[in-house]
């Protein structure tokens, strides 16, 4: 299978990125895969020396070379230059957040240009999407952000869509019946890691708790953060960690000042190297992912938590709910007390985080395999455009 494959790649800061980095050596054992960016010389070298980079401008006169387009999308900026081929070049589209909200309201209201977000609006809901559009534009009424996908262009224009959570997929199943869906697990590599408490100036006895991943409103730090200082009456030798790189509309450096929590929240930002990633999800007792509004998500951090045999609390929602029971602790959606009550659990207990952790990991392996990934995802592709050749055949 010949695959012309679009996504965000490093050294771009995003999750898909480092997805792509580590799915792309395992898919191209089953198929010939060339990538198309926006400026293959700024990719990190290590993919420029295994693949073969094109820019996206030389797509459309290749395009017969190819058996199919496979697009990673997602819904941040990142994903921009590569969101006009998709429209314009159907092919299959690997799904990593069922809302695109955010992604269509940054390139176009956050760019001065109201009349290209309205046409979205429109796409959607119609005659009053126009007025929706008006209304937010005139002030009247916010951004629906949380509560409108924005993805019926997408859904519309691709020749089916992998997935990787049931939640979602039952989701686009209701949206389009007829549109082929394929669920493929998550993928994250299975990296060993070191503590790195040291650096920290842990005693062996402390606690950490540690969240990973880019810093958001919808993350809840600042419930998790609140939680923990209502847990250090309790448990006073417990820190936390934030491993990375914080939005403009989250400012956790206020909030641990205002919680007097500065002495033990350790703020280590963004990581580029995944070696130092995965270190710091090796020097954590407890992973705590949370994210509420769910965007139909699935979280990387946490599957590498979990990869790694680290307890993790999650919301029961969406992705998260659909791990397994005893693999990770699942409280209801922005529950204080719950999450609380979970938090307290675990630190109390290195047997039931051992006993949590050794469930996850085994979750991950025998989820994560390469094998069973790249085996999974080429017979996905195959699915959708078998569908294809019987449908107009």
């Amino acid at each position: 299978m010949r695959i012309a494959y679009f996504s965000p790649l490093p050294p771009a800061r995003s999750g898909i990125a480092d997805y792509s980095r580590e799915l792309l050596p395992h898919l191209a054992q089953c198929a010939d895969i060339t990538l198309f960016v926006a400026e293959p010389e700024k990719v990190d070298r290590d993919l420029r020396d295994q693949f073969v980079l094109r820019s996206l401008q030389q797509f459309p006169e290749e395009r017969w070379h190819y058996d199919m387009a496979l697009y990673q999308m997602g819904n941040s900026e990142f994903h921009e230059p590569l969101f006009h081929y998709l429209l314009k070049y159907p092919g299959v589209v690997d799904l990593h957040d069922y809302f695109i909200h955010h992604f269509l309201a940054h390139t176009t209201m956050g760019r001065g240009n109201f009349s290209a977000y309205a046409r979205e609006l429109a796409y959607v809901r119609g005659v009053e999407g126009m007025d929706l559009a008006q209304d937010i534009r005139l002030g009247h009424k916010s951004m629906p952000i949380f509560e409108l996908p924005l993805n019926k262009r997408v859904l519309d224009v691709s020749l089916g869509l992998i997935i990787h959570s049931n939640y979602v997929a039952d989701q686009v199943r209701r949206q389009r019946v007829d549109l082929p869906v394929q669920v493929v697990p998550l993928f994250v590599n299975m990296h060993t890691g070191q503590s790195r408490r040291r650096e920290l100036g842990l005693a062996p006895d402390d606690v950490l708790f540690a969240s990973f991943g880019l810093i958001t409103t919808s993350k809840q730090i600042e419930l998790a953060l609140r939680s923990f200082k209502q847990l250090r009456q309790t448990i006073p030798n417990a820190h936390y960690l934030l491993v990375g790189e914080s939005m403009s509309n989250a400012n956790p450096k206020a909030l641990i000042r205002d919680l007097n929590l500065t002495n033990v929240v350790h703020e280590v930002g963004f990581v580029a190297d995944i070696a130092d990633f995965i270190d710091w999800i090796y020097t954590a007792d407890v992973v705590i992912n949370l994210r509420y509004p769910t965007v139909g998500e699935s979280s990387s951090s946490a599957l590498r938590a979990l990869a790694a045999g680290r307890p993790v609390i999650v919301f029961d929602q969406g992705w998260y709910g659909e791990l397994p029971d005893g693999a990770a602790l699942k409280v209801p959606p922005l529950d204080q007390a719950k999450l609380l009550d979970a938090m307290l659990r675990l630190a109390r207990s290195p047997v039931l985080r051992r006993q949590i952790g050794q469930a996850a990991q085994q979750y991950a392996m025998e989820n994560c395999t390469p094998s069973r990934i790249s085996t999974a995802y080429i017979s996905a592709l195959r699915v959708i455009l078998e569908h294809h050749w019987e449908r107009y055949a």
